[in-house]
């Protein structure tokens, strides 16, 4: 009897698809792993591009009519290749490759990261495994898999699936027939009926570490991140790149932690809803962070009269031609940013009301909300200098204000009904403050009888 798992091996003994590695090779695969941050990284990226190089003259030789695409893929862009384990995005006609780089293959087993396999943005059609032998100076294609041959698979903690090495084909010409003879319709690689859990929220304290591993550039996503707040990391290209040049530009880290700080907030934190102001309610979360809102808001409440006299502010606004109506949704909260007292006030409010003709007419554009953030200190004494009042979106700061021993400096942003924006105050010389963020959310049954 013969033992299938032997035979199989020296199967693959017998069918090597041998690459002999170029003296060019090497010196081009150091290039592309310096540009990584961690050294477990760099010896990765540095077997990913000798895969990559050694995949590409080995379809080279065998078909002149089929182009290897690889301008958009992982391994080309430092942020990706940086936190990739794989190369991803690499394009043969309308297939789309991932190669899996090994140094060996003794235990039969293959480690494929999970981004490449649950993203849509990263899978493939053809999973291809590729055994770096460096001291050898070669590279065998050790087989192809299937994005329709990945079943049961059980994720790890590292963000990888575990697979045999039996699963792949052994035979990578197999892969040079589906190329040429394959519709890419046979294999689906779309996601259907999968509901994916929700985003657990990262708390601040979970930022703040994050924050301070990044310093160390060995650090690992997955050791700081759970896998769901990954997939944003992945998802989000401006994210990622921050997070890649975080470590790597120690001048810029105040800023750069401060823009990161803002896209998480967006991204993955919980949003207060200033809809509910309109009820004259504050959500859990509001309450949770100190906002203070009273019955009303008009110029004569005596309650904000002696507060930062917020009527001047509002006063002079209105003045300068900001749409203020006579009673906003307002509150305020104090905060304590190491011995500076400060009060910030939020005031919201929606456009003039709209028919229900325009509202589900689809040709015009959502309803509009306003968000002022008025900034002053408790007791109503002048801001110190360079204090910064910020309003970002995922696409920048939107709105910047600078103190300059003013009593009170605003920010103000309007945008869709939806749209969330978050708060940073910047001081000199201490740590910035960057709020949860606001959006303005009321459920589409709802919309017709809030206007």
């Amino acid at each position: 009897m013969i033992n299938s798992q032997n035979h199989l091996t020296d199967t693959r003994a017998l069918l090597p698809e041998v690459v002999e590695l170029e003296v060019e090779y090497f010196e081009q695969a150091v290039r592309i792993s310096n540009q990584v941050n961690s050294e477990p990284q760099q010896w990765q990226t540095y077997l990913n591009a000798l895969a990559l190089l050694s995949f590409e003259q080995w379809l080279g030789e065998r078909v002149t009519d089929l182009a290897l695409l690889k301008k958009n893929c992982s391994l080309s862009q430092p942020q990706y290749a940086n936190v990739m384990e794989a190369v991803c995005n690499l394009q043969v006609g309308e297939f789309n490759l991932c190669l899996i780089a090994s140094e060996n293959l003794r235990d039969e087993v293959v480690n494929i990261p999970r981004v490449a396999v649950d993203l849509p943005e990263f899978k493939a059609h053809f999973y291809v495994l590729v055994e770096v032998q460096e001291e050898q100076e070669q590279a065998i294609i050790r087989g192809i898999l299937r994005y329709d041959q990945l079943v049961n698979l059980q994720p790890q903690q590292h963000w990888s699936y575990q697979l045999p090495l039996s699963l792949f084909d052994p035979e990578p010409n197999h892969l040079l027939y589906y190329l040429r003879f394959l519709e890419p319709s046979a294999i689906s690689v779309a996601v259907t009926g999968i509901k994916h859990p929700e985003v657990p929220y990262l708390q601040p304290a979970q930022l703040e570490a994050l924050l301070s591993s990044l310093k160390s550039p060995n650090q690992k996503l997955w050791e700081s991140l759970t896998w769901e707040q990954g997939v944003i990391v992945f998802q989000n290209p401006k994210l990622l790149d921050l997070l890649y040049q975080f470590p790597r530009s120690p001048e810029l880290q105040t800023s750069l932690s401060i823009r990161i700080t803002q896209l998480f907030t967006l991204l993955a934190q919980q949003t207060v809803n200033l809809a509910r102001w309109l009820q004259g309610e504050v959500d859990e979360l509001a309450q949770s962070l100190g906002l203070f809102m009273p019955q009303t808001f008009t110029l004569a409440t005596s309650e904000f009269r002696s507060i930062d006299k917020l009527e001047n502010a509002i006063a002079f606004l209105r003045n300068g031609g900001m749409p203020i109506p006579l009673e906003p949704s307002c509150t305020y909260q104090d905060l304590d940013l190491e011995g500076m007292l400060l009060r910030l006030y939020t005031v919201t409010w929606t456009q003039k009301k709209v028919t229900e003709e325009r509202l589900l007419d689809t040709a015009i554009s959502s309803p509009k909300w306003s968000l002022l953030l008025i900034l002053g200190t408790q007791i109503g004494n002048p801001l110190s200098d360079e204090v910064k009042l910020q309003v970002s979106n995922l696409t920048g700061v939107l709105s910047e204000a600078i103190s300059d021993e003013h009593q009170f400096i605003y920010a103000h942003v309007e945008g869709d009904w939806g749209e969330k924006y978050v708060v940073t105050i910047v001081p000199k010389d201490r740590q910035p403050l960057t709020l949860p963020a606001y959006t303005f959310a009321i459920p589409n049954t709802q919309i017709l009888h809030q206007l």
